[in-house]
């Protein structure tokens, strides 16, 4: 009994030293970072507790040094929460393991217009800098009076340099890419009938006169004007400013010979060369279709404020169809011009004024643009001026006719004011 109780118990501590044995700690691994390229950026392990057992997440995050952006993550095994996300998540693999972060080298695009001014561009990508070899889309819109002409770079390939939106590939350097703009090219030519004198005298008794007019940005000498009974006559160049595309040149030929147009009779305008050649781009004809006379501006009268000088006057009837400058498209406008009788040259002019009054600005800042063109009253010498007022009817919608048909004013409607030392008196 003895010896099988011992062995009995003997047995039993066996058994229980099994039992209660040590337990054997679970496999950990060790989790190192890397950077490709080097100097593409940093990496940070924010769990920071390396090594890890098999299935932890870790938190991970990297950043991207000055001319580089994160592009992914890389590991052997793994997997990530997001391999795109520069902060993201990894699950430890049952294995020692190095996580990458990838960079790429990017460089900065810059967009310009050239000449200043004349358009503006996009980044429709919007997303510089960007990594060699990338396509952006790139957009020019031109300015009023300007069109589109090429994109040029010093690096670099455009889908089609010639169309003004395209595609631009980023070379391995930051680039600047322009847009190149070009003034639109114009040869406006008129023939309209000029009266001078009171609505109340027929227009024969009105000194009329046929104007032939061309405004251009076409250098030329001169312009020929075939007539409707087969002559012809050369338009001189008339030194008066105009308005035009701001910053480009806009040369003004201008006659007015005594008698009236031609009704439906065809005008033939040819821009000519110092030689007598005609210039390509430079013709355009016109045809006058007599349409009813507006009577000129009444009761035209001036106000000296501290903006300049308010001009008001009586407005004209409408014509329906050819004098209607409050209509939408407007037909027929008002015109101001301020002349200096000392030299006769024109100094100011507005255009296009669709009723009274008009003020003539003492400081140039406040032109509108499009309207108001020639010098301010404080850009004006001192001397002698006279200011009148014009009506122009234009040819009606639909017919052969384009631009003014009548050239109406009264001179006995004229002003007169002068500047001394800068300060002006109105007659």
């Amino acid at each position: 009994m003895k010896t099988f109780s011992t062995f009995v118990i003997a047995v039993a501590l066996i058994v229980g030293m099994v039992g209660c044995g040590e337990v054997t700690p679970a496999t950990s691994y060790g989790l190192t970072m890397a950077v490709a390229p080097s100097g593409g950026g940093t990496v940070t392990d924010l769990t920071d507790a390396s090594p890890y057992a098999g299935g932890t997440s870790v938190s991970i995050e990297a950043a991207s040094n000055p001319g580089y952006r994160f592009v992914n993550w890389t590991a052997p095994a793994g997997a990530f929460g997001s391999a795109t996300a520069a902060a993201t998540t990894f699950t430890m693999p049952a294995q020692n393991v190095s996580v990458t972060a990838n960079f790429v080298r990017v460089y900065d695009l810059t967009m310009a217009v050239s000449p200043a001014g004349q358009g503006t561009v996009t980044d429709l990508t919007g997303g510089s800098p960007y990594a060699e070899g990338t396509s952006v889309s790139v957009m020019a819109v031109a300015n009023s009076g300007y069109h589109f002409a090429h994109w040029t770079a010093p690096a670099g390939t455009f889908g089609n340099a010639t169309a003004a939106q395209t595609t631009f590939v980023m070379p391995a350097q930051n680039v600047g890419v322009t847009a190149n703009f070009a003034v639109d090219l114009y040869f406006q030519a008129d023939v309209c009938v000029a009266l001078n004198g009171p609505a109340s005298l027929p227009p024969e008794e009105r000194n009329p006169c046929v104007i032939l007019e061309v405004v251009t940005n076409i250098v030329m000498d001169s312009v020929r004007v075939d007539l409707p009974d087969g002559g012809s006559t050369v338009i001189p160049r008339y030194p008066e400013f105009s308005p035009g595309v701001e910053g480009t040149a806009v040369l003004h030929f201008f006659t007015c010979a005594p008698g009236v147009a031609v009704a439906g009779g065809e005008y033939i305008f040819t821009g000519l060369d110092a030689a007598g050649e005609p210039l390509p781009g430079a013709r355009s004809t016109d045809i006058w279709v007599g349409v009813e006379p507006p009577d000129p501006p009444t009761n035209v009268r001036a106000e000296l404020t501290g903006s300049g000088i308010l001009v008001s006057w009586d407005e004209s009837p409408i014509i329906p169809g050819s004098f209607e400058p409050r209509a939408e498209p407007q037909l027929g406008f008002y015109q101001l011009m301020i002349s200096r009788i000392e030299t006769g040259e024109d100094v100011y002019g507005a255009n296009g004024i669709i009723g009274s009054p008009h003020l003539v600005p003492r400081d140039k800042g406040a032109f509108i643009k499009w309207k108001d063109f020639g010098l301010s009253l404080s850009e004006m010498e001192d001397g002698t001026y006279r200011l009148y007022a014009r009506i122009f009817g234009v040819a009606p919608e639909g017919s052969p006719g384009k631009g003014a048909e009548y050239n109406n004013s009264d001179p006995n409607q004229d002003m007169g004011f002068t500047i001394q030392d800068g300060e002006i008196t109105i007659e």
